[in-house]
């Protein structure tokens, strides 16, 4: 009965420290604003293994305006998707709305404006279906394309409503033309 107790007892240490970094390090370092990656790198785990560490113990990191706005993402985008050009306006998109621009590199601002520009111009919307073949100059990858905006769209909304579409009451406000362009 004491192996067993004091296997018990290993097992509960190793579900409390990670390579000597205890949960409470492991919070005081998410509090100072360091990422799991960050802390995997520092103590030779996976990204993976300390976020699960972390749930274990209920540490989170904290919500940036970047993850908020992941939450209300109105797609669920395959891995190899998330490369393309129209996916990442669309994080950028997301994170200028939740932020006005604060924090954002010149280089993104000025990405996003062109895109603004294209979509009003060429009077489109993005539209993503993991289905759609790769289309050269848009989604090497696929799954997006761009169509001419319908009466269904509105005057304001950047993307198509379809079937694997999420659009929520918070996603309405953020997936539409900004006030003012960056």
């Amino acid at each position: 009965m004491t192996a067993d107790k004091s296997g018990a007892e290993k097992d509960q240490q190793m579900n409390t420290v990670i390579d000597g970094l205890s949960a409470e390090a492991v919070k005081a370092l998410v509090d100072e604003g360091v990422g799991f990656a960050e802390i995997a790198r520092r103590c030779g785990k996976s990204r993976q293994y300390v976020q699960q560490f972390a749930a274990r113990h209920g540490i989170a990191l904290p919500k940036t305006p970047r993850r908020m706005v992941g939450e209300e993402f109105p797609w669920k985008v395959p891995s190899a998707m998330q490369r393309t050009p129209p996916y990442r306006r669309m994080r950028d998109h997301g994170e200028f709305m939740a932020t006005g621009g604060e924090g954002m590199s010149a280089e993104k601002k000025s990405r996003l404006r062109s895109w603004y520009d294209m979509l009003r111009k060429y009077e489109v919307v993005l539209e993503f279906d993991p289905e759609l073949p790769p289309t050269p100059g848009v989604s090497p990858a696929g799954g997006f394309a761009y169509r001419p905006r319908e009466q269904r769209d509105g005057a304001k909304l950047l993307i198509r409503l379809n079937e694997h579409t999420r659009l929520t009451s918070n996603g309405k406000k953020i997936w539409v033309f900004p006030p003012k362009d960056p």
